[in-house]
Parts: C-alpha cells; sequence; structure tokens
C-alpha cells in the first residue's frame, strides 16, 4: 500500500507537470486503452504509473494479472529490477492458473540473468536465474516458451561452468588439489554439455599433471582432442601437454 501511495502521489505530480494527459473522469477502458498505447510506444515510465493507477482504481479487477505484468516488463526496461521481480512474482503466486503466469515466471528468470555480471564476480542473481528457469520447465512444460525457457538454461549453464572452470584453475595455481578438482568436477558433472566443456578436459589434466599422475593427465587432454570441438589454441595447448605426458 505504500508504494501504491507514492507512486499515485507521482503519478498527480507528472499529472500536474504535463507529462502525462489526465485520467480525472476517464472510465476503465480508457485509462487501459491509453496505458496500453504508452506500453506499445515504449514508454515506459507512464505506462507504469498508469497500471498501477489502474490497479489503486480497481482492486480485485479481471485483469489484475495483465497489468502486473505489464507493470512489470516496464520496470524492467528502466532496469528497476527490485519492482519488476516483485510485480512479476506477484504474477506467479497470485495468479497461477492465469494466462500470463508463465509469461511472467520466464520474465522473471530473464529479469535476474539480465542482472548476471561478469563470471569472476558474484553471481548471485544468475544462480536465481537458474532456479527459476527449472521452476519454469517443470511448471510450464507445455508453455509456447519452453524452448526459450530452454536456450536460456543453456546459457546460464554455459556461464557458471565458466565460473567453476576460473576457481578451479585459480586453486590450481595455488596448489590447492582437492579445491580445485571440487570446482572442476563442478564445471564438469553440474551443467551438462557447455562451450568450455574442453576447457575444463584440458584443466583436469593440468590437475592430474601437477600431482604427477600422468595416466590421468594424459587421459583427460585425449578425451579434450577427441570429444570436444575446441578452439585452435585449445587444440595446440591439449597437443602439446599430451606429447609432454608420453
Amino acid at each position: 500500500m505504500i508504494k501504491y501511495g507514492l507512486m499515485t502521489a507521482l503519478l498527480v505530480f507528472l499529472i500536474g507537470c504535463g507529462s502525462f494527459p489526465s485520467t480525472a473522469g476517464m472510465e476503465r477502458e480508457q485509462i487501459i486503452q491509453l496505458a496500453d498505447r504508452y506500453f506499445q510506444d515504449g514508454k515506459w515510465t507512464q505506462a507504469s504509473f498508469l497500471y498501477t493507477e489502474l490497479m489503486f482504481r480497481y482492486p480485485g479487477d479481471m485483469e489484475t494479472d495483465l497489468f502486473l505484468y505489464r507493470s512489470g516488463l516496464a520496470d524492467r526496461e528502466q532496469k528497476f529490477w527490485a519492482d519488476a521481480e516483485f510485480y512479476f512474482y506477484r504474477v506467479v503466486n497470485e495468479f497461477p492458473r492465469g494466462v500470463y503466469a508463465d509469461d511472467a515466471q520466464f520474465a522473471l528468470a530473464e529479469t535476474m540473468w539480465m542482472q548476471r555480471r561478469d563470471y569472476r564476480r558474484d553471481q548471485t542473481q544468475v544462480i536465481r536465474a537458474r532456479e527459476e528457469i527449472v521452476r519454469f520447465i517443470e511448471t510450464y512444460p507445455a508453455s509456447s516458451l519452453l524452448d526459450s525457457a530452454e536456450e536460456l538454461f543453456i546459457e546460464v549453464n554455459d556461464h557458471l561452468a565458466l565460473r567453476a572452470l576460473f576457481i578451479g584453475k585459480f586453486y590450481i595455481h595455488r596448489k590447492e588439489t582437492d579445491a580445485a578438482l571440487l570446482y572442476l568436477r563442478d564445471a564438469m558433472d553440474s551443467y551438462g554439455e557447455t562451450s568450455c566443456r574442453g576447457a575444463v578436459l584440458i584443466a583436469m589434466g593440468d590437475l592430474y599433471r601437477s600431482t604427477d599422475n600422468r595416466y590421468s593427465a594424459r587421459t583427460y587432454y585425449s578425451r579434450a582432442l577427441e570429444t570436444c570441438e575446441l578452439t585452435p589454441s585449445e587444440e595446440e595447448e591439449a597437443l602439446r601437454k599430451l606429447q609432454e605426458v608420453q
């Protein structure tokens, strides 16, 4: 209620400043049409405030899930991440059987993914995105967005595998074998077929080479060469290292 009160006060202020046409005396359908026009024109601030006004004026409206979903999208375009997530969560939790439930669930995961940081930094939002994608796939297997969700899942897994590979290589250089093995195993086993799988196998070879386990090192270098699409530099690296442990 506090949020609605602040938003309404700001709406009144903006109307007074000429940023909005006055909605005084307008019927519900007229306000919806105006909000939709702003939304379609990419005027996210105006659209967000008008959908909020609709929810304030007509609590329990039959199209509340649409108002919430559109508000989330408009706020996301403005990088108001927390507000966008709030609206999407409301659609998913309050209207689980509504027509926008799967859209909101996918938008929720997508919004978290949009906040990702370099894989060498904190990955809280990426991990949250992965959890929400899994929830989407499990909850809405017949959704028309399923293919998009699976593509996003692959992107997220790639990102997290790169993170695990980065940490694993860091521990190899520090000669902390157990920690390195933990992260490299995570990169190899937890995220399916990723674009960095060849690099992970080469790093596993490096790890075993550092412990003078030449047999295991050869095994992983060979696996990288035989089972992965390596870049030219990765292929050259794997071949050179394989020869060195023969």
